[in-house]
């Protein structure tokens, strides 16, 4: 989306005009807003019961399930519980819940929604809400859940959203939490006309059999008028304070990573090359964690050295942790090969799809474990217990969807309840062990992983050189989920600066908003990179801003919308994603140029602050001084403020 040479002036301190809200009658939640989110919003409830295949849908009084709890106000944010009851003398199954605007909508002008991803790769980002969507067992559609990885849908969030206009005023909707069935929200409507918001719990597979009087909780709703930045925030906390660390949070990943210089083809030999190297030049600089990122493996499922590989793991995470590196690995704890004779021997293992077991095909097929099964459970616990035995002090556990997927299992549980039990199963094999979720879905792995991936893979193995399109996605991922640093480290994929499929000033743009995210950063091809790159990312100003623990946020999150919901651009080509220009930490300021034609603003800073320069020759940053004012950055570049 071409914007052309932006005059905007913009300070990062703005935001939308004070909003009020009390709560009053007539619907399950009827939501006043005041002052700059004048409104009414008013949603009822529906209860779908019977076949997941074809619902019934019927009004919260009139059905046999009957809604429990109530919505509560607090500093303008509502919430509410939510426990179900069989009301009647049958047993019901009960399908999902959904809450629905009437016919004025949500009332505001608001003309675009983030669009939240289900899992890690998912395309996160800020959508134009569509006019109308064909509907799906009576309700809004969903897709991109289970293994349907390509399958998000327009208009269509997962777990959370946010509604708002330019300026980002709106509103915040979502589930308080991921525990029993999954929430997704939908919004569409015409423009200019009254725009319908949905919020459905389940409907998405699972089913909830309740006996007569039998009563059972589910996660609680979030509806927030007002600032869209601040009610994000103000929804993270809230979510957090629910679902607290399982263990005590790890500090972020900083160090190398081997998967987008490897890929599968790892070997041992390659692996003590780069040790060495980052055992000499990273570990001086506190990046000191050193992945072995896959390729290693037999096959998933079994979490051991392959003959091709050239070292048993044991010797090789001695041998790193020698050199003063902290060793950390990678495994898809919930996949079997098919091939693997586990699957054969013990078939009621695994997840299954009708009679047959459920497989989800990756490089290979693999077979969802059954965490109610006691023997998959402690194939899995094994598994992880000898890595960490084997001296591995960081698990990055993959494809975590695998956990969550609809299905038949031995106990009669939804599929986040099978999350959950298997979550709690990792943290109790190795409650000392780092881990870091990946493909994961994102709101029911609160309170469980240290750090997470938020984004999707930045090279493939037949696209390997780093390329600006890959770039600004990453970066898009980061800005539109930066509110859940309140849950975990972002991890928004390694830091890859090698080759001319990006000049060095787009290398400068790399490490900026890498360094912004706060979270994990691991550094893909340092010893590949040139020595000026190796500088930027190596800067002692840049480590320090990357390991700080607080992600950046957008002043203009809401400014751009994205032409169509696109996963990565390896799938489905470069649309010139929206990505917010002015990043803000308490003591960095980021601005960048992401068009074609570069961007200016006008920004605030305070006394004393300076511009690290990017630099045009190895060594040491240049600083300058900087009052604030006008900025102008040009295209593919970024620009750096610290006080």
């Amino acid at each position: 989306m071409r914007r052309g040479f932006f005059a905007l002036l913009l300070a990062c301190s703005a935001s939308p005009p004070p909003c009020d809200a009390t709560l009053g009658s007539g619907g399950d939640l009827v939501l006043v807003g005041a002052g700059s989110c004048a409104t009414t919003l008013r949603l009822g409830l529906r209860v779908a019961t019977g076949s997941p295949d074809a619902p019934v849908w019927s009004d919260a009084a009139s059905s046999p399930v009957r809604v429990d709890g109530s919505w509560q106000l607090e500093d303008g944010v509502a919430t509410r519980t939510v426990t179900v009851t069989n009301a009647s003398s049958d047993p019901v199954t009960l399908v999902g819940l959904e809450w629905s605007t009437d016919a004025a909508g949500v009332g505001l002008p608001v003309d675009r929604m983030l669009h939240d991803g289900y899992q890690s790769w998912s395309y996160t980002g800020v959508e134009s809400i569509p006019e109308s969507m064909e509907d799906a067992n009576g309700t809004a559609p969903h897709g991109g859940d289970d293994e349907d990885v390509l399958g998000e849908k327009p208009g269509v969030s997962w777990w959370w959203t946010a509604l708002a206009d330019a300026s980002g005023a709106g509103l915040v909707a979502g589930a308080d939490g991921g525990t029993v069935l999954k929430t997704y929200v939908a919004a569409d409507g015409p423009a200019g006309g009254p725009i319908r918001l949905r919020i459905v719990q389940g409907v998405t597979g699972d089913a909830i059999a309740l006996a007569p009087g039998e009563s059972r909780a589910l996660d609680g709703l979030f509806v927030a008028l007002g600032d869209v930045s601040a009610r994000l925030d103000d929804y993270a906390a809230h979510v957090a304070a629910l679902h607290p660390p399982a263990s005590p949070r790890a500090p972020a990943l900083a160090g190398w990573g081997s998967w987008n210089m490897y890929y599968a083809s790892i070997t041992a030999d390659a692996l003590r090359t780069e040790a060495q190297f980052a055992a000499q030049s990273l570990e001086p600089a506190g990046l000191a964690d050193f992945l072995l990122d896959d390729g290693y493996e037999v096959h998933w499922g079994s979490w051991m050295a392959s003959p091709a590989f050239g070292a048993d793991l044991a010797t090789l995470a001695a041998e790193q942790s020698a050199a003063g590196l902290r060793p950390a690995i990678w495994l898809a704890p919930f996949y079997v090969a098919t091939d693997d004779p586990l699957v054969s021997q013990h078939p009621e293992w695994f997840v299954h799809a009708g009679t047959s077991v459920r497989t989800y095909q990756g490089t290979v097929e693999n077979a969802a474990l059954d965490v109610t099964q006691p023997g998959a459970r402690d194939f899995v616990t094994a598994a992880v217990q000898q890595l960490r035995a084997w001296g591995f002090l960081t698990l990055k556990i993959d494809f975590l969807f695998g956990g969550a997927v609809e299905g038949i299992r031995a106990q009669p549980i939804t599929s986040l309840e099978s999350y959950a039990q298997w979550m709690k199963a990792l943290r109790d094999a190795v409650p000392d062990v780092r881990l870091v979720g990946c493909g994961a879905p994102m709101l029911p792995s609160v309170g469980w992983v240290d750090g997470m991936r938020i984004g999707p893979d930045i090279a493939f193995v037949n696209h390997q050189e780093p390329s600006y399109d890959f770039f600004s996605t990453e970066a898009r991922q980061v800005a539109m989920r930066a509110s859940t640093d309140a849950w975990w480290s972002l991890d928004p994929d390694v830091v890859l600066l090698r080759g001319d499929g990006i000049d060095d000033a787009e290398a400068w743009t790399v490490v900026v908003y890498s360094a912004m995210a706060g979270g994990d950063y691991l550094l893909g091809d340092p010893a590949e990179a040139s020595d000026l790159r190796r500088a930027m990312e190596l800067a002692p100003e840049i480590v320090a801003i990357a390991e700080d623990g607080a992600a950046a946020r957008a002043a203009d999150l809401f400014q751009g919308t994205d032409p169509e919901v696109f996963e990565t651009p390896f799938f489905l080509g470069n649309n010139d994603t929206a990505v917010p220009h002015v990043w803000r930490k308490d003591h960095a300021l980021a601005v960048f140029g992401w068009e074609v034609d570069g961007y200016t603003t006008s920004v605030d800073v305070p006394p004393g602050a300076e511009e690290i320069l990017a630099p045009d020759a190895p060594g040491p940053l240049a600083h300058q001084p900087f009052s604030g004012g006008a900025v102008t950055v040009a295209s593919h570049h970024a620009r750096l403020f610290t006080w």
